[in-house]
């Protein structure tokens, strides 16, 4: 009997916990306050999870997904001449 092959490191990852960053790593990456992060949170733009220890971690696939929405914001703006 031969043993079990590792898994791909794409089905690997997909089991893993979520990454995450701290609301003030989130603030960094976007370019925005802390309070800001906060805001987006509740909004549902940005998704967290919650520690043992009761703290807030963001997802970085929601800081990805809001940095993308953001880029694209920016670029329509600029496609219909107007000032950024």
């Amino acid at each position: 009997m031969e043993p079990a092959a590792d898994p791909p490191d794409n089905e690997r990852s997909s089991r893993r916990a979520p990454r995450s960053v701290l609301v003030n790593q989130a603030a960094e990456l976007l370019g925005v306050s802390r309070r800001t992060v906060y805001n987006r949170i509740r909004e549902g733009r940005l998704r967290t999870i919650r520690t043992r220890c009761g703290s807030q971690r963001v997802l970085l696939e929601s800081v990805e997904a809001l940095l993308r929405e953001m880029v694209a914001g920016r670029k329509g703006a600029t496609d219909r001449g107007a000032d950024v």
